[in-house]
C-alpha cells in the first residue's frame, strides 16, 4: 500500500511538471532591430610603453556570435595635446607605442568611413598607489606553519577624490627555475577577498561598491587623512610557507573604468535571469560604445 501510494505521487507531480510546461509561450519579437554602432574600449596605464585600442561593431541584442571588426579606422590617442596615430596590428586591434606617466591628459577617436568620428572623455592619468605595510596579522601563539587568514594593508591615499581603488591578491609559487624576481614567480590563483570596513560597503555613489570576491572596489572619497588601513580576509584561510607568498595589488582607477566594471558585473549577474530589468552597460564614447579609462598599477609581496 505504501509503495503505491508512494508511485501515486511521484505521477501526479509528474503531471504537474507536464501541466506547467504546456503553459510555457513563446513571444516573438516584433520590434525593430537596431543598426549596429562603433564599440571602443582602451586603457591608458601609468608606466604604459605600449597601449591597445579594440574597434568593432556592436551586436543586436538578439543576435549571437562574433563581433564584426573594423579595419578602415583612423585611430588616434591624444597625450598632452599630442595626437598620436595608432597602428591596425591584428583584426580590430590597434596599438601605439609611448611611455605614459601619471598626470598625462589622455582621449582618444577614432574616424571611420561609415560611422563618421567618435570620441572619448578627456582623462587624468592617475598617480601610481605606494604602500607603507603589507603584512600577516598573528598572534604570540601563531607560527609560520599556521594558516593566515586576514591582512592588514596600508598605503598613501593619494588617488583623486573623483577616483577609486581595486585591491587583488594572488598566490605565488616559486618556479621551478629559481628566479630571483618574486613579481616573475607563478600565479597560482587568485583569493577570495572580503573586508568589513563600512567604507568599503557603503560607497555614496549610484553604484555600488563591491566588498567581497576576487577583488575589492571602493572610492577614494570615502577615505580622509594621507594614509589608509585596511584589514583583508582570506577565505578560505591559507598557508605560506618557503615556496609561496601572497602578492597584493593595488590600483588606482579612474571613475570611468570604475563604472564600466560595476555595470558589465550587474549585467552578467543578471543575464540568467528574465524577471531582471535590462542592465545598461557604462560608457564614455560619444557617437558609439565602449569605455575609455585610465589607471596606476603598484603589487607588493606580503611580509610576517
Amino acid at each position: 500500500m505504501e509503495k503505491r501510494n508512494i508511485l501515486f505521487g511521484i505521477m501526479m507531480i509528474i503531471s504537474v511538471l507536464l501541466g506547467a510546461t504546456s503553459c510555457v509561450k513563446e513571444v516573438e519579437f516584433n520590434g525593430e532591430e537596431t543598426a549596429p554602432l562603433p564599440v571602443l574600449n582602451c586603457v591608458v596605464s601609468d608606466g604604459d610603453t605600449v597601449v591597445y585600442a579594440d574597434l568593432s561593431k556592436s551586436l543586436f541584442f538578439l543576435r549571437r556570435g562574433d563581433f564584426a571588426v573594423i579595419r578602415d579606422a583612423e585611430v588616434t590617442l591624444t597625450c598632452n595635446g599630442t595626437e598620436y596615430p595608432m597602428t591596425l596590428v591584428n583584426d580590430s586591434v590597434y596599438c601605439l607605442r609611448h611611455t605614459f606617466a601619471s598626470g598625462d591628459v589622455v582621449s582618444i577617436s577614432a574616424t571611420m568611413p561609415e560611422y563618421g568620428t567618435i570620441t572619448s572623455e578627456v582623462m587624468t592619468v592617475p598617480a601610481k598607489p605606494k604602500f607603507v605595510q603589507a603584512r600577516y596579522d598573528y598572534t604570540e601563539y601563531m607560527s609560520r606553519e599556521d594558516d593566515i587568514n586576514s591582512i592588514t594593508l596600508k598605503f598613501e591615499n593619494n588617488a583623486p577624490q573623483n577616483s577609486y581603488y581595486q585591491i587583488m591578491m594572488s598566490i605565488r609559487t616559486r618556479p621551478e627555475e629559481y628566479n630571483s624576481s618574486w613579481w616573475n614567480w607563478e600565479i597560482e590563483g587568485y583569493e577570495n577577498l572580503k573586508c568589513n570596513d563600512s567604507r568599503i560597503l557603503f560607497s555614496n555613489t549610484d553604484f555600488p561598491s563591491i566588498n567581497e570576491g576576487q577583488y575589492l572596489l571602493f572610492p577614494a572619497k570615502n577615505f580622509t587623512g594621507d594614509t589608509i588601513s585596511l584589514t583583508i580576509e582570506i577565505d578560505p584561510p591559507k598557508h605560506i610557507g618557503d615556496w609561496t607568498f601572497h602578492c597584493v595589488e593595488l590600483f588606482s582607477i579612474s571613475e570611468s573604468l570604475y563604472k564600466y566594471i560595476s555595470t558589465a558585473n550587474n549585467y552578467f549577474d543578471s543575464r540568467e535571469n528574465p524577471f531582471t530589468e535590462p542592465v545598461q552597460v557604462y560608457t564614455n564614447i560619444n557617437g558609439g560604445l565602449g569605455v575609455f579609462g585610465t589607471k596606476s598599477h603598484t603589487p607588493q609581496k606580503v611580509t610576517y
